[in-house]
């Protein structure tokens, strides 16, 4: 078969796992399926296959689950402590009884949590706090929905736990400037996003709803309000980061320690070590589905830059990926909302780690530059796809169908991600 041929057969294959996946097949075994079926095609024996494929890249991102460990870690402990429910409810007491300032603080709070907090777990601590008083103040479900989701979204421009994973993947990252200066901005333009979409829909203002058991259903139970002092310690991982230039899992464990220290007026020493191992214990089912996705995500990217698919593929994709950091903008700009959503073949953790594997073999974008390009389409996947953990919750939990959450958030979730591409060219396209 000629290396055309070949790339056909690579590309069918591709095609077939990402509408698979888009009609409700699990992403994990579809992904593995491809990995195999992509080696398989190429020509790759199967003692190969199973050694540099399954075997080599089963591992070979390892050390970004256990960063994911550390992150939905530290998340159990701002939870466990009641810091985050404090910092969401002192902020929504300052809005007072204003619906769109409401909603607008619960955005902006919610992204300044989820600079470090990470995982399903967390979403949903801070979901049953914040979604019930939107609920409450007569905001509209299919608006209050996206106004968390968002939320958290805008946070993971800049969450330690989202660099930490994605470094393995785009080699040469840093956690400064400039590429933290446009990830910071990112974040921004993403808040400003939602709280446009909460003007537009409560520009006629919030009326009370008839009956708010939908609320009441999730309202969980009051615990004691913390310090105000506590509360810099959602951000404080970042800060140490910033500026001691601390790596990412001894940031993590200095800053569970604080916070169990900064809390601990009301309990014992022992209790705090209870507290401290408990918190470790109730992370793992957070990041079960995250860690299974990186696991096979790494056989797909080892199976993409072997030289019998890679070889194979640039022939078909080389005249549609870009080459350039212009090339690069336009492309994401244009593609990445909707290529994202459904798991579609931009999403990194995902089909797109393929078209991930054959834009680093071509070694024509930069790779930081590529990494911050290709953040927007990513962080829309997280807070905007149904299939997502925390915004399948988030739609259930205000009994929103998928239909009627995308019709009202993705048009501005899909201008952030266009506003960001040329903020993205404007600001780091000449760097080498």
């Amino acid at each position: 078969m000629t290396e055309l041929g070949v790339g056909i057969g690579l590309l069918v294959a591709f095609l077939a796992v990402v509408v698979l996946i888009i009609r409700g097949q699990s992403p994990i075994i579809m992904l593995l399926l491809l990995a195999i079926a992509w080696a398989a095609i190429a020509g790759i024996g199967i003692d190969d296959i199973q050694k540099k494929i399954i075997q080599n890249g089963g591992v070979a991102y390892a050390s970004a689950v256990i960063i994911i460990v550390f992150g939905a870690w530290f998340a159990q402990v701002l939870i466990q402590t009641g810091i985050a429910e404090s910092v969401i409810r002192s902020a929504v007491e300052l809005a007072g009884d204003r619906p769109l300032v409401t909603a607008m603080t619960i955005t902006l709070v919610t992204a300044l949590l989820f600079t470090s907090m990470y995982g399903v777990g967390a979403a949903i601590a801070i979901g049953v706090i914040a979604i019930p008083i939107m609920l409450g103040q007569g905001i509209p479900p299919h608006v209050a929905a996206p106004a968390f989701t968002m939320g958290i979204g805008a946070g993971t421009f800049v969450n330690l736990v989202q660099f930490g994973t994605f470094q393995k993947l785009f080699p040469g990252l840093k956690y400064e400037a400039p590429y933290l200066t446009y990830w910071a901005i990112a974040m921004g333009v993403y808040i400003l996003a939602a709280w446009l979409l909460e003007a537009f829909y409560l520009r006629g203002g919030a009326r009370r709803m008839a009956s708010i058991d939908i609320a009441d259903a999730g309202q969980s139970q009051v615990r004691k309000r913390t310090p105000y002092y506590t509360y810099i310690v959602p951000i404080f991982p970042v800060l140490m980061i910033m500026i001691a230039k601390w790596e990412i899992i001894p940031t993590f464990i200095v800053s569970i320690v604080l916070a169990l220290v900064l809390t601990g007026r009301d309990r014992s020493f022992q209790g705090s070590v209870n507290l401290f191992n408990k918190t470790f214990a109730d992370a793992f089912p957070d990041i079960a589905t995250m860690a299974a996705l990186w696991t096979i995500c790494g056989m797909i990217i080892v199976a993409g830059q072997a030289p019998e698919v890679a070889n194979s593929l640039k022939p078909v994709f080389g005249p549609i990926l870009p080459h350039t950091p212009l090339q690069a903008a336009i492309f994401f700009g244009v593609l990445g909302g909707l290529g994202s959503i459904y798991r579609g073949p931009l999403v990194v953790i995902g089909t797109g780690a393929a078209l991930l594997a054959i834009i680093l073999a071509n070694k024509d974008i930069p790779v930081p530059y590529l990494y911050s390009i290709w953040l927007a389409p990513t962080i829309l996947q997280g807070s905007m796809d149904p299939t997502n953990s925390w915004t399948l919750w988030t739609i259930g939990h205000t009994k929103v169908s998928h239909g009627q959450f995308l019709k009202t958030a993705l048009p501005f979730g899909c201008t952030m991600v266009a506003v960001n591409s040329l903020i993205c060219y404007l600001m780091l396209g000449s760097l080498n």
